[in-house]
């Protein structure tokens, strides 16, 4: 798949899974996101040189990324509370499928996901665009 086709390859792969991007908990979002990874390779990506990645991130920072790189991302927002503000931010990447037990495994131990997993997000998005 061509990367600016990202975001639409990845809505149907949502459709064909019977779910709705808008309606995503974490679990929902992550678990496709791993699967569409696993599936799907980005054209003209070089994969040995970090060049189709995925990017596990939480709290309320942005990632400074070199220029040119662009990145389909999706996003749970849930409004602020003491347990989520206590939480500190941040990030963890995944370089290739041969990563993705051990990142899903990652995932599901951080206290962001132990505190929001199985929640209903104020508002999901998926973006595809320059970071």
């Amino acid at each position: 798949m061509k990367p600016t086709e990202a975001k639409e390859e990845f809505e149907r792969f949502v459709a064909e899974a019977g779910a709705t991007v808008s309606e995503f908990k974490p679990i929902d979002a992550i678990r496709l996101m791993l699967d569409f990874y696993q599936q799907e390779r980005a054209e003209g990506c070089d994969l040995p040189a970090d060049g189709d990645m995925l990017l596990f991130q939480w709290g309320t920072n942005d990632v400074d990324e070199e220029e040119n790189t662009t990145q389909l991302s999706l996003t749970c927002y849930f409004p602020p509370t003491p347990e989520l503000e206590a939480l500190k931010s941040g990030s963890k990447w995944c370089a290739s499928p041969d990563e993705l037990a051990g990142f899903e495994y990652f995932i599901g131990r951080t206290p962001a996901y132990k505190a929001v997993g199985k929640s209903r997000p104020e508002n999901v998005a998926l973006t595809y665009g320059p970071v």
